[in-house]
């Protein structure tokens, strides 16, 4: 094969890694949309994602073996699979078939990922050069995801996000095109054990940073997912960034505690964010991302080094990474949903109290008291955040009523971004605990 055809088989197969891992977090901005169309809660609209990630954790190491055996087979099965997964979810007429389709896309995804790095060790003939590769990929696909679903979400619909994904995913056939797909021999050794749970512990706190960040953009504070997909890249950007400029001659240990530490920093710093609104989130997201791109890369590769078989140990730290992402899920979302129900009833009584020293006449205090309650009640039946600017459709246009109007809304983003400052530092201190597996790093293979 020539360079320049190994060169592009090796880009397509890159292209099909990112495609697959970004499907671990491309639907986060689209959750809003998802949960209304479909009327379904937080905690239940989050298995959108946490399905994908589940499934991708119980099969990525059955994948890896069927992968080292018939590699050919099991990237053009999984790119089928993948790319019929994701038209049925584009389609799905109700909230079980997607999720159902978000499974199968996962199987998919497991297979094409596993096979994707044997057949990468063929194209660039060396398993250091092939595992950087799919680690990178896999990588700026799982950051990037956020971003590109919001874009989609808001100019087409949240449908788009899986349906675009048709083309990108058949592109990468075209790498089979002269490979043989040499199957590899069974040399399997024990996983690197402290690696993976530090992926592991650390992914569960990245959650907080793709799963609440999104959240607490769209539905707390009413950005259009567009404009949310455009704020959330700064971690992607930073974690780009921080990867290509950290010094080389930084040993892994000290990129992988150094990048820990940013992450669960950059996870407090959003929690304690001193008000609303998007800029507060810029600095902590950079912390985040310059984290992601200093640990993860290196984690990963940690966890393949020296392995006798690295399409098997893939497996283990795709399994580690996804098995991560599902914990972060399930903790983080039952408690969000308990923070913004008691948070309700403090933002009530704060409205109340707002309303009662506006400077409206003491018969209209009454009558948008009233309409504040009828309107906290209206949005707890349609699942959203209360609109203010429902309140005030009918008021007069005063000064009075625009000054009001303004309080209100101060006091609902205040209850809304405290309610997401106890999943943020439960994000941070999963994050952190990562640190204790690396500490136990020696005695370990490599």
């Amino acid at each position: 094969m020539s360079a320049a055809r190994a060169g592009a088989s090796s880009a397509l197969l890159g292209l099909a890694v990112a495609l697959a891992l970004a499907d671990s977090s491309i639907v986060t901005l689209a959750l809003p949309e998802v949960l209304r169309e479909f009327e379904v809660g937080v905690t239940t609209v989050a298995w959108v994602l946490t399905s994908f990630n589940l499934v991708l954790a119980l099969v990525a190491l059955p994948a890896a073996l069927v992968a080292r055996r018939r590699p050919r087979a099991s990237f053009l099965a999984g790119i089928v699979l993948f790319a019929v997964a994701s038209l049925v979810c584009g389609l799905a007429p109700e909230f079980g078939v997607l999720v159902g389709a978000r499974c199968a896309q996962a199987v998919g995804a497991a297979l094409l990922v596993s096979s994707a790095l044997v057949l990468l060790i063929e194209t660039t003939a060396s398993e250091t050069r092939a595992t950087h590769l799919w680690v990178t990929a896999g990588i700026l696909g799982a950051a990037l995801g956020p971003a590109a679903g919001g874009v989609l979400t808001e100019l087409m619909g949240w449908e788009w996000i899986f349906l675009a994904q048709l083309p990108l995913a058949v592109a990468p056939l075209a790498a089979l095109r002269g490979l043989e797909g040499r199957a590899q021999p069974a040399r399997v050794g024990r996983p690197h054990l402290t690696a993976n749970l530090a992926l592991l512990l650390l992914s569960g706190g990245l959650v907080g940073a793709l799963f609440l960040l999104v959240l607490l953009l769209v539905e707390g504070w009413g950005m259009s997912p567009a404009a949310a997909g455009v704020v959330v890249t700064v971690t992607p950007l930073a974690a780009i960034l921080s990867w290509r400029f950290v010094p080389r001659r930084v040993g892994a240990g000290e990129r992988i505690a150094s990048g820990v530490v940013l992450v669960a920093g950059g996870l407090a710093g959003l929690a304690l964010l001193p008000r609303a609104g998007w800029a507060w989130t810029v600095p902590p997201q950079v912390l985040v991302g310059a984290g992601l791109g200093v640990s993860l890369a290196a984690l990963t590769e940690r966890a393949l080094a020296g392995s006798r078989d690295r399409t098997v140990h893939a497996g283990w730290t795709l399994a580690s990474r996804h098995a991560g992402v599902v914990l972060g899920l399930l903790l983080l979302a039952p408690l969000l949903t308990d923070a913004l129900e008691r948070n309700r009833d403090e933002a009530v009584r704060a409205g109340t109290a707002v309303v009662l020293d506006s400077r409206i006449s003491a018969l209209d205090k009454l009558g948008v008291a009233q309409e504040v309650l009828a309107e906290v009640d209206d949005a707890e039946q349609r699942g959203e955040l209360p609109r203010v600017e429902a309140v005030f459709e009918d008021q007069p246009d005063d000064e009075e009523y625009v000054e009001l109007a303004s309080d209100l809304q101060d006091q609902l983003d205040r209850a809304v971004t405290d309610a997401f400052s106890n999943p943020f530092l439960l994000a941070a201190a999963l994050a952190l605990a990562a640190l204790v597996p690396v500490a136990l790093v020696r005695g370990e293979p490599r």
